[in-house]
């Protein structure tokens, strides 16, 4: 027996009331939760930032010949330096409530501005590796590069730029030691490690 169009469309019908009416209810319980863990958040003691791995910037990995004082190497530089007395720390796997829940309400600003100049800070980091590389300087680019991953610095620019440096100087250990780092970070883009592997292969 087969059943009339308009009896078909009558199911579908009531079959996505039901979804909408289904989603809809738990959009709302989780927002309710939601509401209530970030209330809850903002009676949380202060703790102990001492697990948070903060980055302290010196000169040691920024290259020593710099140009004049009006060239784009220098202004990176000295702007990369601002940051040397700043607390900075990648926070941006944790939400807002979730900082205030692990290291209490007390330290949320702190930690914002602190996760807010890394976020600042890693253009310039990006563009610094860029510009070594460009202009032929390898080995300032490598230091540069290297420092940046073991911050925690996993963007497209520093990550591949590096791992075409290894490829150059036919560093095979380096670049693969490089791809276990860049997938076992969880930061990295897919875009990035498809390029990683590519240039392995």
């Amino acid at each position: 027996m087969k059943i009339p169009v308009f009896g078909l469309v009558m199911i579908f019908v009531i079959w996505l009331s039901y979804e909408i009416k289904k989603h809809t209810k738990a959009d709302k319980q989780d927002s309710k939760d939601f509401w209530e863990r970030e209330r809850k958040s903002g009676f949380v003691p202060r703790k102990s930032t001492a697990g948070i791995n903060y980055i302290t910037l010196d000169e040691s990995f920024l290259p020593k010949d710099r140009g004049d004082s009006g060239s784009e190497l220098n202004s990176l530089c000295n702007r990369i330096l601002n940051f040397r007395d700043m607390k900075i720390a990648d926070l941006s796997s944790m939400s807002n409530t979730e900082l205030k829940e692990t290291y209490g309400t007390a330290n949320f600003t702190a930690l914002s501005e602190a996760d807010n100049n890394f976020t600042a800070l890693v253009p310039l980091l990006n563009r610094l590796v860029e510009y070594l590389y460009d202009e032929g300087r390898l080995a300032e680019a490598e230091k540069a590069a290297s420092f940046c991953v073991e911050k925690g610095v996993m963007t497209y620019p520093v990550v591949y730029t590096l791992a075409l440096i290894y490829d150059t100087i036919c560093a095979t250990d380096k670049l693969e030691e490089l791809v276990k780092t860049a997938e076992a970070s969880g930061k990295c883009q897919e875009r990035t490690l498809n390029d990683l592997h590519a240039l392995m292969s």
